[in-house]
């Protein structure tokens, strides 16, 4: 299913997301000189509706087969730590659906689009992973008739918007020193596919079409890994739309296109890029049978110098039930005498710390063990704290007790024709794309929402859902509000309201 986009009205600074190193240039500098690329292999891959459809543990071998060490991965349905613990990798960031053999450093807002990867001892680089909307797909839309202004148009309403948190994020990064990538199914093909030269190859294209959402993001100055290593699309076309829908099932007047990528800027060097999908299809470089998805994957390698990165803390889950290990990874330069506290969210770290340790590890992924089973449900948050006591560092998590369960519930179970919905819900997954949707009553087509606000990535909170997010008032009837999880179907808890005349 497409992607609900999600606006920002903040970004955070490279200094705050870096621990404040790139404020100071002589010590980057000094450190990319001291340590030699590194060489990785970094992967997109939408596995359709978590992987479900075919075969989950086909995903897993696919991106075996790929080599990969960073995924980032769209409609996983909440599956990412299942895919990552079938691959032996221990590290995470759900809220971004990346999964990665190297350790993950997520910033503490889901706001910032990235998280970090730490793939050298101390130094990092950053990925961004997107899912634009799906639908109207433009492809189609040429298919069908539509001009050129016409999908211009379509596509700088719908899929231009939801890539600019990324392109605002990621080039003051790749400008400091950081290789940054961003990956992506942006069920748009790219500004460099649909030329001139290509019209005498693809008949199905009837004129050349700078797509917005590509050609944005190459204007920030990422660069489409894949056709650096297949300059010329008239003769490696490099489809990821579709391989079937299972393969090799495909649907009459089917559309075919590349439409995800592997996008790089900062000190990266493409060295290849390969469609991964099914045995013996079009311009496949990595194939195995059965492939488990409706779209193609694309793995991309490259050189990279990371940059060595400043104090980070994170947790290895944003959300544990009590009696869960609270696992904490964190990268203190040239200090061990720093301390891990854990305090209660938005506490000083010198009040009282609620746990606490000193580090004590020399390795090269140095992190801690916590117990939980003493602290009271709640939010909290875990802080590094430097040799002199100074706070470095901090990352929030949230404690759920063992038999919660999610719930969501309205503030009234009648509404006045053209009251907002006062939407309340908690113990949420606390995933990027958890959203609120409201239902007629007895709805059993989940795709037939009324309408839908995200909850922001929150385990607890509340939101109005007025006739914006509607597209207008609710007529008189009965409804339910539907908690659903990151940008799935599934619905987690439910409630019933009426709006009365």
């Amino acid at each position: 299913m497409g992607l609900r986009a999600i606006g920002t009205e903040r970004i955070f600074s490279v200094a705050a997301i870096l621990g404040g190193l790139l404020a100071m240039p002589a010590f980057a500098d000094e450190a990319r000189g001291t340590y030699p690329p590194a060489t990785i292999k970094v992967m997109t891959f939408n596995i359709w509706y978590g992987g479900e459809q075919v075969s989950r543990a086909q995903v897993v071998e696919a991106i075996k087969e790929a080599g990969a060490d960073i995924v980032g991965m769209q409609e996983a349905d909440g599956n990412e730590r299942a895919i990552a613990d079938a691959l032996g990798w221990p590290y995470v960031d759900e809220r971004r659906m990346v999964l990665s053999r190297y350790p993950i450093f997520s910033p503490q807002d889901i706001k910032t689009p990235y998280t970090l990867v730490q793939v050298q001892p101390g130094r990092v680089v950053a990925i961004a992973n997107v899912h634009l909307p799906a639908t109207p797909y433009g492809p189609e839309e040429v298919r069908d008739g539509k001009s050129h202004d016409e999908v211009m148009k379509l596509e700088e309403d719908t899929r231009l918007p939801a890539v600019q948190d990324a392109i605002k994020a990621l080039p003051p990064l790749a400008a400091n020193g950081v290789p940054v990538f961003l990956t992506g199914d942006f069920n748009s093909p790219s500004y460099l596919d649909w030329t001139e030269a290509v019209l005498k190859v693809r008949p199905e294209i009837k004129f050349a079409l700078s797509w917005p959402a590509s050609k944005a993001v190459a204007d920030a100055g990422l660069r489409d890994s894949y056709r650096e290593a297949h300059a010329d699309p008239a003769t490696v076309k490099g489809f990821t739309w579709t391989a079937g829908y299972p393969n090799p099932r495909i649907k009459p007047g089917e559309t075919f296109d590349r439409i995800d990528f592997v996008w790089t800027a900062g000190p990266s060097k493409t060295l290849d890029s390969q469609v991964v999908g099914e045995k013996g299809g079009p311009d496949v470089g990595v194939g195995l049978q059965p492939w488990p998805s409706d779209h193609r994957a694309v793995v991309s390698t490259f050189d990279v110098t990371p940059l060595a990165a400043g104090p980070l803390v994170t947790t290895d889950r944003r959300v544990l039930r009590s009696g869960d290990p609270l696992l904490v990874r964190f990268n203190l330069p040239d200090d061990d005498k720093g301390m891990v506290v854990v305090v209660k969210h938005g506490a000083a770290a010198d009040k009282t710390p609620v746990l606490s340790k000193a580090p004590g590890d020399a390795s090269d992924r140095p992190s801690m063990k916590f117990g939980t089973r003493l602290l009271r449900p709640g939010a909290y948050d875990v802080v590094l704290v430097d040799g002199s006591g100074k706070e470095a560092a901090r990352s929030a998590f949230w404690l759920l007790a063992q038999e919660a369960v999610p719930e969501i519930s309205l503030k009234q179970g009648k509404l006045k024709h053209g009251t907002a919905i006062q939407a309340q819900w908690r113990n949420a997954p606390g995933l990027k794309y958890d959203w609120v949707a409201v239902y007629k009553s007895g709805e059993s087509d989940p795709e037939n929402y009324v309408g839908y606000v995200y909850t922001d990535a929150t385990v607890e909170g509340s939101k109005a859902i007025d006739k914006d997010a509607l597209g207008s008032d609710l007529d008189p009837g009965k409804y339910e509000l539907r908690l659903m999880k990151d940008d799935c179907y599934e619905t987690l808890a439910a409630a019933s309201f009426e709006v009365v005349p």
